[in-house]
């Protein structure tokens, strides 16, 4: 059986554990009472109260009430009664209870588990016995359930009984207890699938996670757990559970709780057509349904999404249909007069009887798309039939297609769009959307930018043909040749046309992206603030991508201004308005961006979730312009955690996908930190040199920049030092002559310099980077024989590296307590020599002579104070297999 079928941990309580132990001797407090609805864990924290009782050798029982044995006086509670107590007479028989139990060292702690159902003779023994001091009380009580008058005065007791109010997890909590169940991270998206199915209610998210591992609907990818795309599965434990409770409700709310099962929401004036006042505060007040206020109008919704699910299986499909148009008829008795009125009753129209009016659907898919509900706008368009379809509502459904990374299916959608396209703006309408979608598509923009070219030499207006022109230099921008491609955006205003405001976003996301790419990194973070602005500030009516495809411009200019964690901050709260949307290549786009800047940050698990999720969006719906990328991070996370068996999983499949030239040179970091991992740190630093060539060609600076510290990191400064400096100078960036006074001080030894450098990239957030700064400075004290500053710079060096999630560096093994530092050569041999190899085989692959190799082994061992192999590899911290070339 696997650890996760098993008993879960407990998680967010321990305040509540901790509050327990404390308390437990106080003599004025006589009981908990653990309150909260179901699931939310009431019995788990009671039974760790119980345990916490039990340490503290104190004598316990536990009871269980319920319906059945509140029939029977005394049947929840007779089991934990004194043998031979007469209870036909309560007086005698309390006095009995109370002598038995008074006879020990200390009041009997008794659990009383769903105390609401207790029956009034238990109910009034246990307050007798509370009252005497011989007991002290455990319970738990769902809110909302009904008491008799005789529980309440138990339950009631004011400062005596300490009162705990469980709430259902928040995500952060849910995250956690998931890695602990599940031994590692979760993509965000399967976090958001899990807390949003699950509420935070632990009972129904163990039973979420059961289904969803049992049915192969949640897995783990390249070291990250995700869910597919489809509904999380119900369990049959589960649907029993929520059953269990609807079976509950009211008779007469029936109609009720199906009408929102199929409708999810429902106006209070409607709700209460379909059932009582009385009946509805009951299901409020049992928390099966919510009722809230939005804007002008009282709402009425189940509690829970999965109550839906539920309720919904067991509704016939007449029954379905039914509700459905008749709730329909009645939207449209009133007129269609609110925004989303439309999209409701074509939606409950295509359920019930499959098809609506094509101006309908129209209409309704329209609105869809401005609430970024693509998946639904696709249902409704594709309901109308070929010869309804106008060239607007294909294209609309070309970009609901291209946003769910259905590019294939899209691009024959606009195709088609394409050739029914009269005039000029259906035209660029049609060409805009239909070279997006082949960019997307294909890492070659070349397809993209004839699309455009194309269309703009039928065009007769030159204000139209100038869009298209704009989108070409976009293309090329983002496509890997930034340079010609911002001459030609050069034409593109700053700030947004009152027309055509669909093309300028497009187009301005692409421009601030390049100038990033350049090193004009200043004016690229003014550009997409306003892009950002502009975007967000859309009213109702213009169909747009999500506006988180404007955050990573932003971001990536933040990354390159030195505030990165600015820009994980930005990520990660745009990758939370995406979740709800089905967008995948927005998310696969701010994916790339999330975990570059945890990258950067040094924060590898981190980035390692981010750059997984890129890839398992990407692999789901083919989304092959920035996979390569991803997957050279993911590369690079796992090797620089020491998980090489994952990195060189990825190998094949990353050599098999074509450059998107875009960031052109950080595709091989991957494979570079691979090497490095493998202790083939001048293979690592060729591969490199290659990478900086590339990007330089094409003029992708930052990349550059990026490419040429990691030569340094990995052993090298002195040859990318000058290099560095001229890129200082280039761009208005801050963390490119940050990092290149870094690789400055690392190539002169400088040991003042080098923690200067550390303390302003940690100011940065670039906290790897500042970890070794300061871990190659106390080296250079050591040099010097200064034992106080060689203190303090690993004291530096050791509190930043804990910040950083485990990653390991060539620098950062030094700070392990090596008496001397290590040289180039010396360090290569020990990485080699820590995984096992002979002398003979480092020799071999080094191009050495086997004495030479041993004469250095000689060295390493006096210098770090070992005496074996296995040893180097303990005081290295240096963990798996190395596979020579």
């Amino acid at each position: 059986m696997q650890s996760w079928e098993g008993r879960w941990p407990l998680a967010g309580r321990q305040s509540h554990l901790n509050s327990f132990r404390k308390e437990l001797s106080a003599s004025r407090i006589q009981g908990w009472l653990v309150c909260g609805p179901a699931g939310v864990g009431k019995t788990r924290l009671t039974e760790e109260f119980l345990a916490l009782a039990a340490a503290d050798k104190r004598p316990t029982a536990k009871a269980v009430a319920s319906r059945a044995a509140a029939q029977v006086p005394l049947g929840a509670i007779a089991h934990i009664l004194p043998a031979g107590a007469d209870m036909t007479d309560p007086v005698q028989g309390f006095h009995a209870v109370a002598q038995a139990l008074s006879g020990l060292a200390q009041p009997t702690v008794i659990l009383v588990d769903d105390l609401h159902l207790l029956d009034n003779s238990s109910a009034a023994l246990l307050g007798q016995l509370l009252d005497s001091g011989t007991i002290v009380l455990i319970g738990t009580a769902r809110t909302g359930g009904q008491t008799s008058d005789v529980v309440n005065a138990l339950l009631q007791r004011g400062d005596h009984i300490r009162r705990i109010d469980l709430e259902h997890m928040v995500r952060d909590q849910v995250d956690g207890l998931l890695q602990r169940v599940l031994g590692g991270p979760l993509s965000r998206r399967a976090l958001h699938a899990l807390f949003s199915a699950s509420g935070g209610n632990p009972l129904f998210l163990r039973e979420l996670v059961l289904g969803a591992i049992a049915q192969g609907k949640l897995t783990l990818n390249d070291g990250v757990w995700d869910t597919s795309e489809e509904p999380l599965p119900v369990t049959p434990h589960l649907r029993d559970l929520i059953a269990g409770r609807i079976a509950s409700s009211p008779p007469g709310a029936r109609a009720l709780l199906q009408s929102l099962a199929i409708c999810r929401a429902l106006s209070l004036t409607d709700a209460t057509t379909l059932a009582d006042r009385t009946d509805l505060e009951s299901l409020e007040r049992s928390g099966i349904v919510e009722i809230s206020v939005q804007g002008a109008r009282v709402i009425v919704t189940l509690a829970h999404p999965l109550y839906g699910e539920v309720i919904a299986a067991e509704t016939s499909a007449l029954q379905r249909y039914d509700l459905a148009l008749r709730q329909a008829e009645r939207i449209e008795s009133y007129g269609l007069k609110r925004r989303d009125d439309a999209l409701h009753v074509a939606s409950w129209r295509l359920a019930a009887i499959g098809t609506a009016a094509p101006d309908l659907l129209r209409q309704a898919a329209a609105i869809a798309m401005n609430l970024n509900d693509n998946k639904q706008a696709i249902e409704l368009l594709t309901a109308i039939k070929a010869e309804q379809h106008t060239t607007e509502s294909r294209v609309l459904l070309g970009r609901a297609l291209m946003h769910t990374g259905q590019l294939e299916r899209a691009e024959v959608v606009l195709a088609e769009a394409d050739t029914h396209a009269r005039s000029d703006e259906e035209r660029i309408i049609t060409a805009t959307t239909r070279c997006t979608n082949l960019f997307w598509a294909d890492p070659d923009p070349a397809k993209a930018v004839a699309v455009c070219a194309a269309a703009r030499s039928a065009l007769s207006d030159q204000t139209a043909a100038q869009q298209l022109r704009l989108m070409e230099g976009a293309m090329l921008t983002v496509g890997g040749s930034p340079v010609p491609g911002l001459q030609i955006l050069d034409e593109l205003p700053d700030s947004p046309p009152q027309e055509a405001l669909d093309v300028w976003l497009a187009t301005i996301n692409a421009k601030t992206l390049g100038l990033t790419f350049v090193g004009s990194v200043e004016r690229a973070r003014t550009l997409s603030e306003r892009a950002k602005a502009a975007h967000e500030a859309v009213g109702e009516g213009r169909l747009l991508p999500h506006p988180a495809m404007q955050v990573a411009p932003l971001a990536l200019s933040l990354m390159e201004m030195g505030e990165i964690d600015q820009a994980r901050q930005l990520c990660l709260s745009a990758a939370d308005s995406l979740q709800a949307a089905h967008s995948p290549v927005a998310r696969q786009f701010l994916a790339f961006e999330s975990a570059r800047a945890e990258w950067l940050a040094g924060r590898p698990v981190s980035a390692r979730r981010w750059y997984a999720e890129g890839v398992s969006t990407a692999r789901t719906y083919h989304l092959d312009r920035v996979i390569r990328l991803h997957m050279s991070g993911l590369m690079a996370c796992a090797a620089l955690i020491g998980d090489i068996d994952t990195a060189a999983s990825l190998v094949t499949d990353y050599e098999a996908v074509a450059p998107s030239g875009s960031l052109n040179g950080e595709e091989s970091i991957g494979m570079a930190w691979l090497h490095a991992a493998r202790g083939e740190l001048s293979r690592a630093r060729e591969l490199l040199r290659t990478a900086a060539d590339r990007a330089r060609h094409t003029g992708h600076l930052v990349s550059e920049a990026l490419v040429l510290t990691d030569i340094a990191r990995l052993g090298d400064p002195k040859a990318v030092q000058e290099r560095l400096a001229e890129l200082s100078v280039q761009g208005d960036g801050a963390f490119t002559p940050a990092r290149a006074r870094f690789v400055t001080a690392l190539a002169k030894k400088d040991p003042q310099r080098l923690m200067a450098c550390s303390e302003e990239l940690e100011h940065m957030g670039a906290r790897l980077l500042a970890a070794e700064s300061a871990a190659a400075a106390a080296n250079a004290w050591r040099r010097k024989g200064d034992a106080r500053k060689v203190t303090a710079a690993t004291a530096d060096a050791t509190r930043l590296a804990e910040q950083c999630e485990g990653a390991r560096t060539p620098i950062l093994s030094t700070i392990a307590g090596a008496v001397e530092p290590l040289t180039q050569r010396e360090q290569e041999i020990a990485l080699l020599a820590a995984a096992g190899k002979t002398s003979k085989a480092i020799s071999e692959h080094l191009t050495l002579s086997v004495r030479t190799v041993d004469n250095h082994l000689q060295r390493i061992y006096l210098k770090l104070g070992v005496r074996s192999r296995r040893d180097i590899a303990l005081a290295l911290k240096h963990e798996g297999p190395i596979e020579l070339a």
